[in-house]
């Protein structure tokens, strides 16, 4: 796990010399002699004295917020009685959370580029393998194994979707009328939870198995997603979002449509704040719900009740 951590928190560098990474040179995992872990490029490799993994580097297929970056979840006041009682965030699954393009790759219209580009580059692989001998193949059957490829890289996209498991928060310094209205519209009462990247990551209990990072908008009219990254690309119509995302992947799919992961929730929650649409009454049953769930986190008055002056 140590070793998890290291390599997610100097994935850009070699963590001995600090010199930054390029696309496709090595990056070494492993340990050095006092048995310490290393995450170290081919220029500080000699360190190792036991190599666990080696690797093709890669640049990361999401952006690490800051570790005070502030972090909202808008819910109604179910769904948080829910999460004091269970005292765990809540994780949908991929397919599960309303948008036809999570996970895609791209837009129909651009279905044909796509599989060229991937059929081409299947072709070039099965004819130039790494060890240099060329396979015996006719050119359809090339052409066959390609197709092949491509096919299984696309059920892999849907398998993805079925096996991977989002909690989404929405970065912002400040409240957003609109996302209350969105989740807590009235007449409903409902509440916010005000956390941060690094209350998030540490009430998870900084686990590397949990990758929490920045959606990024792409035009999927013009733009594709990687097979890698997709799970962290997002429609641009959607960028108000400006949405953080916690992934877990359970390979084994066995955890329905949703899961529970258990939190810290006084070391998660800096605040819980009251919807401005909520009535005066219901603070009162607010607090009574809490401490009957042993849970004490200051709760405020969502700034959108501040008055104006002339």
């Amino acid at each position: 796990m140590e070793l998890r951590r290291l390599q997610r928190d100097c994935h850009d560098l070699c963590c001995s010399c600090a010199r930054f990474f390029k696309v496709a040179e090595t990056a070494h995992s492993g340990y050095a002699n006092d048995g310490s872990p290393l995450y170290v490029g081919d220029c500080c490799a000699s360190k190792l004295a036991e190599t666990a993994t080696r690797t093709y580097w890669q640049t990361r297929a999401f952006d690490i917020p800051e570790a005070d970056s502030s972090l909202w979840r808008y819910m109604d006041f179910s769904k948080f009685v829910l999460l004091l009682k269970e005292r765990a965030l809540y994780f949908a699954r991929a397919d599960h959370v309303g948008d036809k393009f999570e996970g895609a790759k791209g837009a129909s219209t651009n279905r044909m580029v796509w599989d060229d580009y991937y059929l081409r580059f299947f072709r070039e692989s099965i004819l130039n393998p790494p060890e240099g001998k060329r396979p015996n193949l006719s050119p359809e059957q090339v052409q066959g194994e390609a197709e092949r490829l491509l096919k299984d890289m696309e059920a892999s996209g849907y398998r993805q979707l079925r096996t991977t498991y989002l909690s989404c928060w929405h970065e912002s310094e400040t409240e957003s009328e609109a996302f209350w209205r969105l989740y807590c519209p009235p007449p409903s009462v409902g509440i916010a939870i005000h956390a941060s990247y690094g209350s998030l990551n540490q009430s998870l209990g900084d686990n590397p198995e949990i990758a929490i990072g920045r959606v990024r908008y792409i035009d999927f009219r013009k733009n594709f997603a990687g097979p890698n990254d997709a799970i962290f690309r997002k429609r641009h119509s959607l960028s108000h979002e400006r949405e953080v995302r916690a992934v877990i992947h359970d390979e084994e799919g066995q955890s329905g449509f949703g899961l529970h992961r258990t939190v810290d929730l006084n070391l998660l929650v800096h605040q819980v704040v009251i919807s401005p649409f909520a009535s005066e009454w219901f603070e009162g049953l607010l607090r009574d719900t809490m401490l009957k769930f042993g849970v004490t986190i200051d709760i405020a008055p969502s700034e959108l009740m501040l008055e104006p002056f002339f």
